[in-house]
């Protein structure tokens, strides 16, 4: 009697976790953005330059999600996409400031090596 009532369980905490699978829908959406993102920083030399570590933890995000993706795992292709999307961004973010570090490193030379006016 005991076995029957925790093979009900089983059985019922099996479908409801197919149920709730089933249920969510695939996130075609996000992976769509996370794909559109790590496509664009992927072709910017600054990305590749300056940031090459995070651009590479984007791809393997992005890997991840696509895998979930195969095998219908929808709420962790989710999840693996929207993080891809962040480190992308995370990337362009950080080559942009080098960026900008670069340029100001730069307008700062150039000031000192301006002779002071005359008087």
């Amino acid at each position: 009697m005991q076995n029957n009532l925790i093979r009900g369980a089983v059985a019922a905490l099996a479908l409801g976790a197919l149920a709730a699978c089933s249920s969510t829908p695939p996130p075609k959406g996000e992976m769509a953005v996370a794909d559109s993102a790590i496509q664009r920083v992927s072709t910017a030399p600054q990305v590749t330059a300056h940031a090459p570590v995070e651009l590479q933890q984007a791809r393997d995000l992005w890997a991840k999600a696509q895998r979930a993706m195969e095998q219908k795992e929808y709420t962790e292709a989710r999840r693996y996409a929207e993080l891809a999307e962040a480190e992308a961004r995370v990337a362009e973010s950080k080559a942009q400031m080098a960026e900008n570090q670069s340029r100001l490193q730069a307008v700062q030379r150039g000031y000192q090596v301006q002779p002071a006016p005359a008087r």
